[in-house]
C-alpha cells in the first residue's frame, strides 16, 4: 500500500503483519485525500485504518494538523496510545483532551501537539476559550461516530466542524450508519466515498448458545452459568447503568469477583478497571454498551447477554469482544418472554448458528436492588421478605434461602479492600 518506511518500521514492532480488510480497502482511498465512510464491525481494525494514513500525513513541528474525535474519555486515551505508537519512529506528539481531568495539562500539551484527540464536548470547550486553534487542522476523524449520536453529541460535532477549515479531508467510521448520523454527514463532508465491509462473526471459533429462563431467575442462572464454564475472562452485558450496578452488587454478594464500567463512573475508576482487566487482575467484567464498542480488550473467553440489546448491530458488537486474535470464545444469551422476537431476527439475520443450554432446576438467589439495601453488610442484619430485603435491625444481613449467616470464603475482587462470599466490605 506503499506505507512511509518510518511508519512502516513503527507497524512492525507493534506486530502487525497483514492488513485487515477494512484497512487494505480504505487506506489507498484515504491517501487520495477523498472525505471517507467506512463502515465496519468493532474489532476489525478502523483505528489503524485511519490511524495509518493520518500520521503519513501528519508533518513534525506544526501543531494542531489532525483532529480525531471520540464518544468516551477510554477511546480517546486509546485512539492517542494507537497514534503515538503508529508515529514512533517520526517523532510526532499527540495529546488527549477529555472531561473530568485537569485542563492544564492538555492546555500545554496543545502547543505542541501536531495530532490531537479528544472528546466532544472537551474540545469545544478548548476552543470557544481560545486554546484549541483550529487553522492548521488538515484532516478530521470522527471515529465510533453512531455512538456519538446514541450518547447526544452529534451536535456538538457539528459546531465543531464549523470551526474547522473548509479545506481539509474528514474521515468518518462507524458500525452503524443510523438515521440522524446520515442526516449529519452532508454538514461536515464533501463527496465521500463509502467503503463497507460485510458483518462476520467467525463462527468456526465463536459458539453461541441461548438459555430460556424467567426473568425473575436470570440472575440465578447467570451464578449457575458462571460456576459451571468457569470463564478465564468474561464480559457480561447489561442495557442500563442501574442493571450493571445491581449485577455487580450481587455477583459480589454471591463470592464472585466482578467489576463495573459504564458512563457513570470516574475518569480515574474507568480506567483503573479497564487497566486491570487488560491485565487480567479482574476477570469478570459487567457492562453497557460503551465496552462493546472501541474498547481493545484481548483474550476474552465468555461473552453473556445478561439483558438482550435493542438492536441487531448491538448484539454483533458485543459477542465480538470474544473469538479475537484466533481464540475460542462462547457468547450465552440469556432470553425470557420478551426477548424471543428480537433474538430470532438476529439469528435470522446474519443466519447465526446457536444451541440451547439445558440447566435444570434453579434455586433462586437473593437479589438485592439498591445499595441502600446492603449498606451495612455485617452478617445477620438483613431479613429476607418475599423477594426483597427488610432493613429491620440497622441493617445487618440474615442469609436464607440455601444461604447461611457466615461470612463464606474470601476472594479477592480487585478494587475492593475487603470481598468475602456473600458479604462486600468497602
Amino acid at each position: 500500500m506503499g506505507i512511509q518506511e518510518e511508519v512502516l518500521d513503527s507497524l512492525f514492532e507493534m506486530g502487525y503483519a497483514e492488513p485487515t480488510r477494512i484497512q487494505s480497502e480504505v487506506i489507498p482511498i484515504i491517501k487520495q485525500g477523498v472525505d471517507v465512510i467506512g463502515q465496519s464491525e468493532t474489532g476489525s481494525g478502523k483505528t489503524a485504518a485511519f490511524g495509518i494514513p493520518l500520521v503519513e500525513k501528519v508533518s513534525r513541528g506544526v501543531p494542531g494538523q489532525a483532529l480525531v474525535l471520540l464518544p468516551t474519555r477510554e477511546l480517546a486515551l486509546q485512539i492517542a496510545d494507537s497514534l503515538s505508537k503508529y508515529s514512533s519512529r517520526k517523532g510526532l506528539r499527540t495529546v488527549c483532551v477529555y472531561g473530568g481531568a485537569s485542563m492544564g495539562p492538555q492546555i500545554s500539551g496543545l502547543r505542541y501537539a501536531e495530532m490531537i484527540v479528544g472528546t466532544p464536548g472537551r474540545v469545544l470547550d478548548l476552543i470557544r476559550q481560545g486554546h484549541l486553534k483550529t487553522g492548521n487542522v488538515h484532516t478530521f476523524v470522527l471515529d465510533e461516530a453512531d455512538k456519538m449520536v446514541d450518547m447526544g453529541f452529534i451536535e456538538d460535532v457539528e459546531v465543531i466542524a464549523e470551526h474547522l477549515p473548509e479545506e481539509r479531508q474528514t474521515l468518518l467510521f462507524a458500525a452503524t450508519l443510523p438515521e440522524r448520523l446520515e442526516e449529519a454527514i452532508s454538514s461536515f463532508t464533501s463527496n465521500p466515498k463509502r467503503v463497507r465491509t460485510e458483518t462476520k462473526v467467525r463462527e468456526d471459533l465463536l459458539e453461541q448458545f441461548y438459555c430460556e429462563v424467567d426473568r425473575k431467575m436470570r440472575f440465578s442462572l447467570l451464578v449457575r452459568l458462571l460456576s459451571q464454564e468457569k470463564p478465564k475472562t468474561a464480559i457480561i452485558f447489561c442495557n442500563s447503568r442501574r442493571e450493571v450496578e445491581q449485577v455487580t452488587r450481587n455477583l459480589n454478594k454471591c463470592g464472585i469477583a466482578a467489576v463495573s464500567i459504564h458512563g457513570g463512573l470516574s475518569q480515574s475508576r474507568r480506567e483503573s478497571v479497564i487497566s486491570s482487566f487488560h491485565r487480567g487482575r479482574i476477570c469478570v467484567l459487567v457492562a453497557t454498551d460503551v465496552a462493546a464498542r472501541g474498547l481493545d480488550f484481548k483474550s476474552v473467553s465468555h461473552v453473556f447477554n445478561y439483558s438482550l440489546p435493542r438492536n441487531t448491530e448491538d448484539y454483533v458488537n458485543r459477542i465480538g469482544r470474544t473469538a479475537r486474535a484466533g481464540e475460542s470464545g462462547k457468547a450465552i444469551s440469556l432470553l425470557s418472554g420478551e426477548d424471543y422476537g428480537t433474538f430470532r431476527r438476529i439469528v435470522n439475520l446474519y443466519e447465526f448458528s446457536v444451541q440451547e443450554i439445558e440447566y435444570g432446576e434453579l434455586e433462586r438467589l437473593p437479589f438485592l436492588t439498591s445499595p441502600e439495601e446492603s449498606r451495612d453488610r455485617r452478617p445477620g442484619r438483613y431479613r429476607r421478605e418475599g423477594d426483597r430485603w427488610n432493613d429491620g435491625d440497622r441493617g445487618r444481613v440474615r442469609r436464607m434461602g440455601g444461604f447461611n449467616g457466615s461470612r463464606g470464603s474470601r476472594c479477592n475482587a480487585p478494587g475492593f479492600s475487603n470481598c468475602y462470599q456473600g458479604y462486600l466490605h468497602t
